[in-house]
């Protein structure tokens, strides 16, 4: 009994305790899932551009057929699919549509706040590409 209690004969071996770290996997884990639930639960805005205040009108209507569309800000700047365009660009942007489809209208969302002379100025750069069919969007009086 001797040896089992105190003799040479059965030691411990001596626990090797080494710095303490910390794992990343679980971490991964659940940022992984925080990103996979803020995914599928989040509704984006329906980002429809610009917003201008139309002029209104007894007759409006909606339109039927392929169109090209433009914005007029009341400072003068011209839109395109959200991008600033200048009246040059307009004339070409037209033309190119045109030769693709030829039945294409020109649709122009004018601010009511615009000046008449930057209407009439997009209004003649469409004109000037060959545009046939050139409205201004309106609302309708409600």
């Amino acid at each position: 009994m001797a040896n089992l209690l105190g003799g040479t004969g059965l030691q411990m071996p001596e626990l090797k305790t080494g710095e303490p770290e910390i794992t990343m996997a679980p971490l991964i884990d659940v940022v992984f899932l925080l990103l996979i639930f803020f995914m599928v639960t989040t509704v984006f805005p329906d980002n429809r551009g610009m917003e201008i205040e139309k002029p209104e009108s007894e007759f409006s209507e909606p339109l039927q057929m392929k169109r090209l569309l433009f914005t007029l800000q009341q400072d003068g700047s011209v839109f395109y699919k959200n991008q600033t365009v200048a009246f040059s660009d307009v004339s070409r942007l037209v033309r190119e549509q045109l030769s693709a489809a030829p039945d294409t209208a020109v649709m122009l969302q004018v601010d009511k706040q615009a000046t008449t002379q930057s209407l009439i100025s997009l209004m003649d750069a469409c004109k000037s590409a060959g545009a046939k069919r050139v409205g201004i969007a309106s609302e309708a009086i409600k």
